[in-house]
């Protein structure tokens, strides 16, 4: 029997050419993976421990192109993230940037609903008023969350609802039921100041200013230092009657803390 040579040939040509178009498409694989883009895990640390320094000698505009790259990268830990965030955030607010400011702040409570910032922080005046309005957004949001809830009280559960109305523009509805969440016994501080709040907002919006004055009242008696927050504190249907009801309040401790010296 005559021995095809082409046959033999193809025989040993055909897996040759299989291998090296394997071999072929490993490469661009490979090249892919060495020439990913971005920051390795070292160069990310040490871009954001460098953003935290330059933000320390209040070099902003440098601390904050360090940080975004740190943060870009995804390589920090969830820690070292949310407090390049929070940097981020301050650069923002102290650059007229509220929005962006706004947007780094909401992204770590979305990480971290319960992160707060230090007493010094919040009070600070270029992004402590947008910290404390998203935060007490956020804890507003909670409570109708938490009325929401299978095993709600029924306090509770006419607290969400006044609220769902206040926000829908339903205000006689919404009194109803806040003032009905009161009777019922809302056994958290927090939430019987903010269904007092809420009716007094609803209360000055319909004009009932009697009412809405004595909601304020109610809340300065449970808690002398309470302040509304910056996004709420100016609004011009219930402003006056909050100041005067605080500086009331302000007079009421301080002969108070007299009296018992």
């Amino acid at each position: 029997m005559k021995t095809n040579p082409m046959r033999i040939l193809r025989k040993l040509l055909v897996p040759l050419a299989i291998a090296l178009l394997a071999g072929c498409s490993l490469i661009p694989r490979q090249q892919a993976v060495d020439s990913r883009p971005g920051l390795s895990g070292a160069e990310a640390q040490a871009r954001y421990q460098q953003g935290l320094a330059r933000y320390r000698e209040n070099r902003f505009d440098a601390a904050f192109a360090d940080l975004d790259a740190a943060l870009s990268s995804d390589r920090l830990a969830l820690a070292e993230a949310i407090d390049a965030r929070k940097h981020i955030a301050f650069i923002d607010c102290t650059s007229n940037r509220e929005t962006q400011c706004r947007d780094q702040f909401q992204a770590i409570l979305k990480i971290d609903p319960k992160f707060d910032l230090a007493p010094n922080e919040a009070a600070h005046p270029g992004w402590g008023p947008v910290w404390r309005s998203i935060k007490g957004a956020l804890e507003d949001q909670r409570a109708v969350a938490r009325g929401e809830r299978f095993l709600a009280s029924t306090a509770q559960q006419k607290l969400a609802e006044g609220i769902s109305e206040y926000d829908a523009g339903r205000y006689k509805e919404s009194i109803a039921a806040l003032q009905l969440s009161v009777k019922s016994g809302l056994t958290d501080k927090a939430d019987e100041i903010r269904a007092h709040k809420y009716i007094a907002f609803a209360s000055c919006l319909t004009r009932k200013k009697i009412h809405c004055r004595s909601e304020f009242r109610a809340i300065f008696n449970l808690a002398p230092a309470f302040e509304l927050l910056p996004s709420e504190a100016g609004h011009p249907s219930w402003a006056a009657i909050y100041r005067k009801e605080k500086a009331t309040a302000k007079r009421s401790s301080a002969m108070l803390r007299s009296v018992k010296k």
